[in-house]
């Protein structure tokens, strides 16, 4: 199924073959060389000042465009590369080269990216032009071979069925995971399982997805997502929520403040004076609230000191 987004910064791409062949090749040469340039692979450059603008996400779609306008024809794009390509969310960073799945066959120019020899699959779709693999495929991927956290925030966006201001709509459901995951080889299946079981669509945010990983991982209790309170202004939800020691945990993340989607209109700072009204009124219903942010979750000792602060045990 072909799929469409708005992709601007694809005008940013420089050939510099094309520019070679209008005479202009050592002009820009010595540009590139002066650092006005950003090689992105090889024959492919991005205009520096308008990379270094550029958030981590975008810069590697970039990258991924490249490689496939620098590469033979018809390159499946896979695992992290697929990710990206899906708009689904990172925790980490992004690899320094794409990835695109090959099967047993020989690939050209692979410097401009990492050959992934699994088979090919039967199904594929298409995003902006490019061939990559399924969903349901990429998310098992990522699950076979990364970091349980990275692969069960992008699980959680998939299986999420709300409005997140991605350009894709498309979504998985566990069984389709399950099936898809008992298809592939024995290679890195236990640690896919995992992120599988664990992953959850009410999950609000990757930093959600990371601080629940390391609550799992930490052998602390279970929270419930997106739990409801109500007072006479109306409803209230929450990230997670420990009924049993009336504690409320909010990740706060700096999208909030930052992010139009989030923000809705408001300057950054009426998000922070909005957030501390509704922690009142959460305060006066009874839990207590603790929140963390980036820092706090990315480091389990740091998570875990915190949240026995807040009188998880």
């Amino acid at each position: 199924m072909p799929h469409s987004t708005s992709t601007p910064w694809l005008n940013h791409l420089v050939s510099s073959t094309a520019i070679r062949r209008s005479g202009d090749g050592p002009t820009f040469y010595r540009q590139a060389r002066a650092g006005h340039f950003t090689r992105l692979c090889e024959g492919w450059y991005v205009p520096t000042d308008y990379w270094l603008g550029l958030d981590t996400d975008t810069q590697f779609l970039l990258r991924i465009h490249a490689a496939a306008r620098a590469s033979r024809s018809g390159l499946l794009f896979s695992h992290l590369s697929a990710a990206a390509l899906w708009r689904l969310p990172m925790v980490g960073a992004w690899p320094e080269r794409p990835e695109a799945t090959v099967g047993d066959s020989p690939s050209a120019t692979r410097r401009a990216f990492t050959a992934r020899r699994y088979p090919l699959p039967n199904d594929n779709d298409t995003i902006d032009g490019l061939d990559v693999t399924t969903m349901a495929r990429t998310l098992i991927d990522v699950g076979r071979t990364q970091r349980l956290s990275t692969s069960v925030a992008m699980m959680d966006a998939a299986l999420s069925l709300a409005t997140d201001g991605s350009p894709i709509r498309t979504r998985v459901t566990r069984p389709e995971l399950i099936d898809e995951l008992s298809q592939g080889s024995a290679r890195g299946q236990s640690r896919c399982a995992d992120a599988v079981e664990l992953a959850d669509g009410a999950s609000g945010s990757a930093g959600e997805s990371l601080s629940r990983v390391g609550i799992h991982l930490l052998g602390l209790p279970k929270p419930q997502l997106q739990h409801e309170f109500r007072d006479e202004r109306g409803r209230i939800v929450v990230d997670f929520w420990w009924p049993e020691f009336g504690l409320v945990g909010e990740f706060d993340g700096v999208g909030k403040y930052q992010r139009d989607e989030f923000r809705k209109g408001r300057t950054p700072g009426e998000v922070v004076v909005d957030e501390k009204l509704r922690e009142d009124r959460l305060r006066a219903l009874g839990p207590h609230v603790t929140r963390w942010g980036w820092v706090v979750a990315s480091s389990l000792p740091a998570l875990e000191a915190h949240l026995r602060s807040a009188g998880l045990r």
